[in-house]
């Protein structure tokens, strides 16, 4: 007789999210709500920088999340016209 592992049913991954409290919104929203936001994040000799659009509430809980992480954090909003494409994620 061949014993299969237990399976339970509806079993899935769970998702951990990198910065909790952040939201999926659609393209539409994306194009036409968000702002610019410039993200700097310093640890130790390493800095990340760039820029991405979130809404004003997602980028207050990526300034906490950060925060508790990095040694030194700024997210400030930035017009369009000063976004170095470069950098956006």
């Amino acid at each position: 007789m061949i014993k299969y592992p237990l399976y339970k049913k509806n079993n899935s991954r769970k998702n951990t999210l990198t910065y909790p409290g952040l939201t999926t919104v659609s393209l539409d929203r994306i194009i036409t709500y968000m702002q610019y936001y410039y993200v700097l994040a310093y640890k130790g000799t390493q800095c990340f920088r760039y820029y991405c659009q979130l809404d004003p509430g997602s980028a207050d809980i990526l300034h906490d999340s950060l925060y508790a992480r990095y040694d030194l954090v700024q997210v400030c909003e930035v017009a369009q016209s000063e976004v170095d494409t470069d950098l956006v994620i």
